[in-house]
């Protein structure tokens, strides 16, 4: 194949050498046709790239206020329920956010269709909010009358309206990024068109440039076939792990901080290799390691911070040296020793808001261990992740005195 594409250039040469007086004339309309497609292409895909991304923000926003609305009324249902102030939390942060969210609705989109979508939508939410502001002052005066008021279905109405309206506003969404699509894409079939009569025209030397462009996209997927065909998708848990002010302790006493790290990465990595896991990188301070069990990858955890424990019993608390520990188990993308994926993110951002000296899992993992070991389990909350559409049930884990 080398071989042949060497043939091919040496030829092309020879062409272009005996007919420079006709391809430099060719070469100029080529030039022109060339600028003026790529300037109506790229504004043409830049159209229809914010066409989508303008249907993107508008489906996050309704799946934002649908969220919120759920929240308001879980917080609600549950003050009525309890008469516990604290599910009020919620419930107000959700409140405070509707009307914000209709409003950044209105300005991504305001297209006729959903113009007069989102006002039926800010109706109906205007009309929710109210029944669930007057079941939670009912409540502070009349608990029996509150409840009477949440079972009168009149909240499960208005909430129907609302999805109907929603739904109707996802629909109307999908619809219109489909004719705008398919009027670029029209556009660029006539344009297509043209240029196949322009390339006719220009003769031998724009199929020359033709079959060398086809030459270098074969050579492209080529590539990029080999490069797949070196991946493997496997269910592994990732464990992510940081040192906590690193750079405070690098400011404060460089070569002490330094030797200390290296004598604690040459307990974790050994730890981490006893329980069969694998360190796939290393930046330092940080480290991610891949384990094909849950169940190995939390009793590594878990050994971790001990060794780290025994470490620091001799420090202050200021000069003591820890690390935190994040944890997930999904499917995750093996290519040259390294590994991709959703769950090499979630493990990032539950170490990320785990605790100095602790450990934070997700849901996936806290279910695949704790039948089988005596762990506690506190629960964490939902977090939202980078690049990752529904927010992430997490939980703190405490090894069991």
């Amino acid at each position: 194949m080398r071989r042949a594409s060497v043939i091919d250039s040496r030829i092309s040469g020879k062409l272009a050498s005996g007919a420079m007086p006709i391809t430099a004339t060719v070469v100029g309309l080529v030039l022109c046709v060339a600028i003026f497609l790529s300037v109506w292409i790229a504004s043409e895909d830049s159209e229809a790239d914010q066409a989508f991304r303008v249907t993107v923000a508008y489906q996050n926003g309704v799946a934002d206020l649908m969220s919120s609305i759920q929240d308001a009324e879980i917080g609600q249902r549950g003050y009525l329920l309890t008469g516990d102030e604290l599910y009020l939390n919620p419930y107000n942060v959700a409140m405070a956010s509707l009307d914000n969210i209709i409003d950044k609705l209105a300005e991504v989109d305001s297209t006729p269709v959903q113009t007069s979508n989102i006002a039926a939508l800010r109706s109906l939410v205007a009309q929710k909010k109210s029944e669930l502001q007057q079941s939670v002052e009912l409540r502070r005066l009349d608990e029996a009358a509150s409840i009477a008021l949440m079972r009168s279905g009149q909240g499960k109405i208005l909430m129907d309206g609302i999805r109907a309206v929603i739904l109707q506003m996802k629909e109307d969404g999908v619809a219109q990024l489909a004719t705008r699509l398919e009027a670029v894409a029209l556009g660029k079939r006539r344009m297509q068109i043209l240029l196949v009569l322009f390339a006719t025209l220009a003769g031998g030397l724009s199929i020359l440039v033709v079959r060398a462009t086809v030459t270098r996209a074969k050579a492209a997927e080529k590539t990029r076939d080999e490069l797949l065909g070196h991946a493997d998708r496997r269910l592994m848990a990732v464990m992510a792990a940081d040192l906590v002010g690193y750079s405070r302790m690098m400011e404060i006493d460089e070569a002490d901080t330094l030797n200390r790290l290296k004598s604690a990465r040459h307990g974790i990595d050994a730890i981490i290799e006893d329980y069969s896991g694998v360190i796939i990188t290393t930046a330092g301070d940080s480290i991610v390691a891949a384990f094909s069990s849950a169940l190995s990858a939390i009793d590594c955890a878990i050994e971790i911070q001990k060794h780290l424990g025994i470490q620091n019993i001799d420090r202050s608390e200021n000069d003591q040296l820890w690390f935190r520990i994040g944890m997930n188990v999904g499917d995750v993308i093996i290519d040259n020793g390294d590994i991709f994926g959703d769950t090499v993110n979630i493990a990032a951002r539950l170490e990320s808001i785990s605790e100095p000296g602790g450990i934070c899992v997700s849901r996936s993992v806290r279910d695949h261990v704790r039948k089988h070991r005596k762990l506690k389990f506190e629960d964490a909350g939902f977090q939202r992740v980078k690049n990752i559409s529904k927010p992430i049930s997490t939980f703190r884990v405490y090894a069991e005195d």
